[in-house]
């Protein structure tokens, strides 16, 4: 949301000092630089210059709920300085499996990554095992256990390729008390 009012602070940051910084990302659209001076010095200050890239990813950013489906980068080969997101959570789904059906992106800058998240604003992440994904081998199927999950790529500023496309299944349970710590003898 760009009025900033809930914001999380980037690995690296604060900054002081005469060192110049890397840089620095911001994976939501949105990024807010503060600076802040306590008064007992001076000094020269600093410059910053920023690049932003606007995702043509199909569907990026929305909430998935149907029961099956599938996300792709996009037209081959893909753009320079993407970020794309997808969260999947079909109603009622205990678990998501994703599996790839194509996969090339360069190796060690443009990835895939694969979170479980706790539900569907997926506020909270965990990375599952084996993500990120780069390069040409396809990856194996992952799956959150939530019911929910989050679905990243992000490109950097040269080099592209062919990119992905995966589908998703959930697996709905219809079981009474599915999820739900029996503490009875009985029952």
């Amino acid at each position: 949301d760009s009025s900033c009012l809930s914001t999380t602070e980037l690995s690296g940051s604060p900054f002081s000092g005469s060192s110049i910084p890397g840089a620095v990302t911001s994976y939501t659209g949105v990024m807010k630089v503060t600076f802040t001076s306590d008064g007992s010095g001076t000094a020269d200050g600093f410059a910053a210059s920023y690049v932003s890239s606007i995702s043509n990813c199909p569907l990026s950013g929305g909430v998935l709920t149907s029961l099956s489906g599938s996300i792709t980068d996009g037209p081959t080969p893909y753009s320079n300085l993407l970020y794309c997101y997808w969260i999947i959570a079909p109603s009622g789904a205990t678990s998501v499996t994703l599996s790839f059906s194509s996969f090339s992106t360069e190796l060690y800058f443009d990835k895939v990554r694969v979170y479980s998240c706790p539900d569907s604003s997926c506020l909270s992440t965990t990375e599952l095992s084996g993500s990120p994904f780069s390069g040409s081998s396809i990856p194996g199927a992952v799956t959150s256990y939530t019911g929910v999950m989050k679905v990243t790529f992000t490109s950097d500023g040269s080099g592209t390729a062919d990119g992905f496309a995966a589908s998703y299944v959930p697996l709905i349970s219809n079981c009474p008390l599915t999820g739900s710590v029996l503490t009875s003898m009985s029952g």
